[in-house]
This record gives structure tokens, C-alpha cells and sequence, in this order.
């Protein structure tokens, strides 16, 4: 494990309040095997309710409220869909505060999708542009806003199942790494895939 490793893994035992154990932490090379470790050592609290649900009708609601769209909103609904083309920021800026949780930061292809997916830079070497926000289904939507606004959304005493954990891990590289939370996938290797040694 690398020093980036070990500052994530140390992120999520002081915010958990666990200790992974190093024989343990060795082991985890994905995004969903870190969320595992950590859900294995903390206390659960089941309930009833799906956030994910909870979080679905509050954007719902926020988006008629605001005559966005006309359209059926479902979670496979794409975002691009919803938001209207035009002032797209400021109407990314008002949902948020109506919504009065943490969106993820619109990039440029968000604004111009012919803008090439590459950036050359002395050119020779090409860097991948961050992914538009705005590709994203509803459904990724939620997951987005629910990790950016975990203190809000998610009770850290009263975790309820694995997917809050997921979320809060997601958080956690974002926040530790500056990797943009629309590019952190569960199945990715914490390595390999996010470049985090």
C-alpha cells in the first residue's frame, strides 16, 4: 500500500471510529472491497427506509417544483434530459440550492459536448477529460448527491446497510484524492483505475 492508500484507509477509521486491521487493508485493491472492509467492522442499525428511494422523490419534486421538465422523471431518466440546454450552470446552481444538498461540479463537456474527450498537452501526451455530469442517468445522480452530502443524507452512528458505507467511501477518495465523484465506480481498482498508489 501506498502513502495515498494508507491516508483513505485512515480517513475511514477516524470517521467510522474502526481499526482495519493491516492484513486486512493489504487486501483491498477496489473501491467495493474497501467499502466492504469497513462495513464488516462497524455496528448496523436495519431499517425500513431506502435512502436511495427517499433521494429519488426529493429530486423528483425539486425538478417539477422548478418546471425543468415535463417529462416522466425515472431513475434511468439521463440528467441532460431534465436540465434545460440553456443557462444549464445557473440552472445547475438553483437546483442545488433548492435541492439544499451537494451536487457534483458540472465539466466542460457538460457545456460543449464537440469539445474533444482528450487534452493534448505539449502534443504528444493526451489526458482524459473529466466525464459530463450531465451523461449521468438519475440513478447515478442519487449516488452522486448522496456521497457529496453524506453528513446530511447519512447518519454515521445509525449506518443502515452496505450502500451507505458505499457512498461514504466514494466521499472519502473524492474528498481525500480530488478525484471527481462522477469518476469513482465501485468495481474500480483503487490503483489501477483512479491511479491512487
Amino acid at each position: 500500500m501506498g502513502l495515498d492508500s494508507v491516508e483513505l484507509v485512515m480517513s475511514a477509521e477516524k470517521l467510522f471510529g474502526i481499526r482495519i486491521p493491516d492484513k486486512e487493508a493489504e487486501k483491498i485493491n477496489t473501491v467495493q472491497e474497501f467499502a466492504d472492509a469497513v462495513y464488516h467492522l462497524i455496528a448496523k442499525n436495519p431499517s425500513e427506509k431506502c435512502l436511495k428511494q427517499i433521494m429519488f422523490y426529493k429530486i423528483r419534486n425539486t425538478l417539477t417544483t422548478l418546471n425543468f421538465s415535463n417529462k416522466n422523471i425515472t431513475p434511468d431518466t439521463v440528467v441532460r434530459d431534465v436540465f434545460p440546454k440553456e443557462d444549464l450552470n445557473i440552472n445547475w446552481l438553483v437546483f442545488q440550492s433548492e435541492l439544499g444538498l451537494n451536487l457534483p461540479k458540472l465539466a466542460k463537456l457538460d457545456y460543449n459536448a464537440k469539445l474533444n474527450s482528450r487534452i493534448k498537452l505539449f502534443g504528444i501526451k493526451t489526458i482524459k477529460r473529466t466525464l459530463p455530469t450531465t451523461k449521468g442517468t438519475i440513478r447515478q445522480l442519487i449516488d452522486w448527491i448522496i456521497s457529496l452530502s453524506f453528513k446530511k443524507t447519512i447518519d454515521i452512528n445509525r449506518i443502515t446497510n452496505k450502500y451507505e458505507v458505499e457512498r461514504i467511501i466514494a466521499n472519502i477518495i473524492h474528498d481525500n484524492m480530488g478525484i471527481p465523484i462522477t469518476e469513482i465506480e465501485l468495481e474500480h481498482s483503487i490503483r489501477n483505475d483512479l491511479g491512487i498508489d
